[in-house]
């Protein structure tokens, strides 16, 4: 069962935001400005509500030891890998356990958990810059977004 109940109701934006590959979750963590960093600041004001799985801080795990991720934001110290994981899993929903799906149209099985994540929490979208997600959108019908579009939106 998940970690905090929340109150969707249908169209309501401020309801559930599933957001993928680390990439997005980390620009928000670690940028100054932009989309992603919008993203972040409305999940900590609870404008928004990031919905994560293990999967998430697995994969924070991961790669928080590649030396590209580690220079993000001017460099990230194990303290600030911890403190980003901590404030995570404090403004986030953590739905655990997800039910799997197969995804034969979306050719990463490493992007397999976002959207078995979108079916499983009921979340109104996936948010990402990954190619392979954004184009599900197309081939599927997958709500999948990035940062930027949120702001033509009007969701951020």
């Amino acid at each position: 069962s998940s970690r905090r109940r929340h109150t969707r109701y249908i169209g309501d934006w401020s309801s559930d935001v599933c957001s993928s590959d680390l990439n997005v979750l980390l620009s928000g963590l670690t940028s100054q400005a932009g989309p992603a960093r919008d993203l972040f600041l409305a999940a900590q004001r609870f404008d928004v509500l990031f919905v994560l799985s293990d999967e998430h801080f697995a994969e924070m795990q991961r790669v928080l030891t590649y030396p590209a991720v580690l220079a993000l934001g001017g460099g990230i110290s194990a303290a600030d890998a911890f403190g980003l994981a901590t404030e995570l899993y404090r403004i986030a929903q953590v739905v655990s356990p997800l039910q799997r799906y197969d995804w034969p149209s979306c050719p990463d099985p490493k992007d397999w958990y976002l959207l078995d994540l979108l079916m499983t929490s009921g979340a109104d979208a996936i948010v990402s810059k990954d190619a392979h997600l954004t184009q599900m959108r197309t081939k599927l019908g997958v709500p999948v977004y990035e940062p930027k579009e949120l702001i033509r939106l009007g969701i951020l």
